[in-house]
């Protein structure tokens, strides 16, 4: 088993350029539809607009929202819609926010909209017919809506907002989603996960706010470490190292997080995150964005300490696919992108040749992030 190293970061602030979002597309207000938009774009109002994306899970490695976000991270206002809580039914899973998630989006500048879903079908799907699931689960569009309204008018920070959201109205907002489960499993007659267990979790949030922290930090914590002994098959290991961190800012939040990957070459500490593909030459573009965003706070870290002791480190998005000739890496190796690109003529796709050079500019602005693209045979 990989040795596991504990980490410890600083991050002051986030400055983070994205060139490889995708045109957002613009709604208006009076328009929008959080069950019939599209999953991101810009919601427009008379005098202002926000970036906007929407989670399908509170459960982030089960939805894979951060490509969404990347998408709409180089706005001026960004805000991301969020179930508290997600019951597919007693024969599927129930996720619920994690406080973890909240950090997250509090670093990021991220404005938080919690939804509940209103309504939902029994699943008849081939093989679950004699199953309790639920499907086609859809969001109080008008609660979600009201949310939206005031964040548009709202000029204090993502912070500020996250933090009086979920100290006044989360425990409120919790029980309308439980009510609402108790209300669907009753017209779909699908039978949902017991109460029980989530007016638990709901009491110890009302008892102390900070308790909310503790019982999801350590949560995230433990989800971290089991993440960290864990290799997915798809990835391209060498010799690499796994390690968790603890991510702190000035005002005293921490996440836990884990990278793909850890090298240490020499003195210094490389942070990796690592998309691979064994049917294309180069990973889809959804990809690219989930390992870049989950790069942001890495590159934006002021310190890091391993045992105490400051090192030194990058991170690093490695893109591994097949038939590619030669590597390249960004923005070392900038100069010699055409080369590479003259070199893998017939490998590259045009859609694909231009995302690289978009990568190359993306590293090129962005301090401590390097991007390879190399073969993902030795």
């Amino acid at each position: 088993m990989a040795e596991v190293l504990h980490f410890t970061g600083f991050i002051k602030g986030v400055i983070y350029r994205t060139y490889l979002a995708e045109k957002l597309k613009k709604i208006n207000i009076e328009e929008f539809d959080v069950n019939k938009s599209p999953k991101f774009g810009i919601i427009k109002s008379s005098v202002t607009e926000i970036a906007y994306s929407q989670w399908v899970s509170p459960k982030r490695t089960r939805s894979y929202p951060f490509t969404r976000i990347y998408n709409t991270y180089g706005a001026s206002k960004v805000i991301t819609i969020i179930p508290v809580i997600k019951d597919e039914g007693k024969d599927g899973d129930r996720d619920r926010i994690q406080y973890s998630t909240i950090s997250w989006m509090n670093l990021l500048n991220i404005y938080i909209v919690l939804a509940y879903y209103e309504t939902a079908d029994k699943s008849t799907k081939k093989g679950q017919a004699d199953k309790q699931k639920l499907t086609n689960q859809k969001f109080n569009n008008e609660f979600v809506k009201s949310q939206i309204d005031e964040i548009l008018a709202y000029h204090q920070s993502a912070l500020h907002w996250n933090k009086s959201l979920f100290e006044e109205r989360f425990v409120e907002i919790f029980e309308k989603a439980l009510d609402s489960y108790d209300s669907i499993s009753q017209k779909t007659g699908v039978e949902i996960h017991s109460r029980q267990g989530m007016n638990s979790y709901l009491k110890a949030i009302i008892e102390e706010f900070e308790e909310f922290k503790n019982i999801s930090l350590k949560g995230s914590q433990s989800a971290s470490k089991r993440e960290a002994l864990t290799s997915h098959e798809l990835e391209y290991l060498v010799d690499s190292l796994k390690a968790t961190f603890s991510i702190e800012n000035y005002l005293g939040g921490v996440y836990y997080l884990t990278p793909d990957e850890i090298f240490h070459n020499g003195d210094i500490y490389i942070i990796q995150e690592s998309k691979n593909t064994s049917t294309d030459s180069l990973p889809k573009l959804s990809d690219i964005q989930d390992g870049l965003f989950k790069l942001i706070l890495f590159s934006n870290l002021d310190s890091l300490n391993l045992d105490g002791q400051a090192v030194s480190f990058i991170t690093k998005l490695k893109l591994t696919g097949k038939n590619v000739i030669g590597a390249i890496t960004f923005p070392d190796a900038s100069a010699e992108l055409e080369s590479f690109l003259a070199a893998n003529s017939k490998t590259f796709k045009k859609s694909q040749k231009e995302i690289i050079r978009e990568l190359a500019i993306e590293a090129e602005h962005n301090q401590k992030l390097k991007i390879e693209i190399t073969s993902n045979i030795t």
